[in-house]
């Protein structure tokens, strides 16, 4: 069982006891339930922030990358096992957040599903006693304790097995966050086909990632200081640029071809990944333009020979 799991059950068992003062129609188990539902960003926000760390550190070590090249050549004998190790021990993390966030999305299916059997008995208590509120006081005084916690497991079983029994089912090597952190290794993947409720939406990749135009503002042309990465189509902007865009109320994303047309704030969230590109590209450049410097200077030593002549 886990933590959140178990907490919950806990807190919908105290609601239980405070169901005749507390909160009507169906008591403090089902405010326990609302809050519970209400959390499930939250609750996946830790998730996502692993994933984030995973997804850049792939990227550093992606094939034939900065990383790679220096360690096959400073030790070539151990290099290949040590990145297979290293890659292997990313993706494992990235199947493990995947299990996670699964497990997320079947608890709170599960909190909904029990919130549901709870209001319906309660209803029917307060049918039998011929009154919501004697329903709820004879439930109270004569019913056994409900066993919350054994409800929620067999609940979230029951959503474990839908899914898998469901034809469209992705198994977790399969789980995008999976998919995207080994695209980032460098590693050819396959998606599948999705059979959703955006299929309809075709989804257009900025440029390719080695382009600098892909660490741009697509609406200010700007490098990204605030990115934000689009949940909907995949597609990343500035918050400054977006905002902009909100400002003449347009709501198409700006990529071309793209056919998001519902562009809002609500689809956003804070691009990590893009950050760290922008902040590596222009270290690279700083370094880049302090060896050209360099190299200049050491041009104009070795033309003048070091001396001055005097005539």
């Amino acid at each position: 069982m886990t933590f959140v799991t178990l907490t919950f059950t806990c807190t919908m068992a105290r609601g239980r006891n405070n169901n005749r003062t507390s909160h009507g129609d169906g008591g403090g188990a089902i405010h326990s339930a609302n809050m519970a539902i209400n959390k499930e960003q939250e609750y996946k926000e830790g998730v996502k922030k692993l994933q984030n760390r995973a997804t850049m550190t792939a990227e550093l070590l992606t094939e034939g990358g900065e990383i790679e090249t220096f360690l096959m050549e400073a030790d070539p004998d151990n290099a290949e096992g040590f990145l297979l190790a290293q890659r292997n021990r990313l993706k494992a993390i990235a199947e493990g957040n995947a299990k996670q966030w699964d497990e997320i999305e079947n608890f709170v299916q599960a909190v909904k599903d029990v919130r549901g059997d709870v209001q319906r008995q309660n209803q029917s208590s307060a049918a039998a006693a011929g009154g919501e509120g004697e329903g709820e006081a004879a439930a109270a005084g004569t019913d056994d304790p409900p066993d919350y916690e054994r409800s929620i497991q067999e609940a979230i079983e029951k959503v474990r097995l839908g899914k898998e029994s469901d034809p469209n089912h992705v198994p977790l090597e399969e789980h995008e966050m999976v998919m995207s952190l080994r695209e980032k290794l460098g590693e050819k993947v396959k998606k599948r086909a999705r059979n959703d409720d955006d299929d309809d939406l075709e989804i257009v990749n900025n440029v390719g990632s080695d382009d600098v135009h892909v660490l741009k503002c697509p609406i200010t042309g700007m490098f990204f200081e605030d990115p934000v990465r689009n949940k909907v189509c995949g597609h990343t902007y500035d918050r400054k640029g977006l905002n902009q865009l909100f400002s003449t109320r347009k709501t198409k994303c700006p990529i071309p071809g793209c056919s998001n047309n519902t562009l809002s704030l609500a689809q956003v969230e804070v691009d990590d990944e893009m950050k760290l590109k922008v902040r590596r590209h222009k270290t690279r450049e700083e370094a880049a333009k302090k060896k050209r410097d360099l190299d200049e200077t050491m041009d104009d030593d070795e033309e003048g020979g070091g001396y001055t002549v005097l005539e």
